[in-house]
């Protein structure tokens, strides 16, 4: 019963799945050849590297056999809840209050709030995604609210 508890045996079966699962939407592309590749073929390929390479890390992971580590579900929520929020403000508030309420909220997962440190990290991903996205890619992202 400790396999299952093993990350890396987790680990590998999730890599094991998503091949499975990868493997069985390409099989409605044709495959082509190697000289004259299909749409199925480089999905195909990648799904059995990844079948074989969860196969490996689960034939593996009795040698790494640890505990399972305990979630912490502060970090769980506050993360996935900034993620969710993120995604939900990007249209209507733009770019920057955006990115600034995702680096807040996942701060709140941290035991010591920082807010200085989260302000200066926000401000940075926002200098960065700007410069890279709006002016790099010329991507139609809304800076603030009232841009465009």
């Amino acid at each position: 019963m400790r396999v299952l508890t093993n990350r890396d045996f987790l680990a590998g079966l999730m890599c094991l799945v998503l091949s499975i699962c990868v493997l069985w939407q390409a099989q409605d592309y044709s495959l082509g050849t190697l000289r004259n590749m299909g749409p199925g073929y480089l999905p195909r390929v990648l799904g059995c590297f990844l079948g074989a390479l969860g196969v490996l890390i689960m034939a593996f992971s009795a040698k790494t056999a640890t505990d399972f580590p305990k979630i912490n579900v502060r970090a769980l929520v506050c993360i996935t809840t900034g993620i969710v929020v993120f995604a939900s403000l990007m249209n209507p508030a733009g770019l920057f209050i955006s990115t600034v309420t995702l680096v807040f909220l996942c701060g709140l997962s941290e035991k010591k709030f920082k807010p200085v440190r989260l302000a200066l990290i926000s401000l940075a991903l926002c200098l960065m995604s700007y410069l890279i996205f709006i002016l790099g890619l010329n991507m139609p992202i809304r800076l603030f609210p009232w841009s465009f």
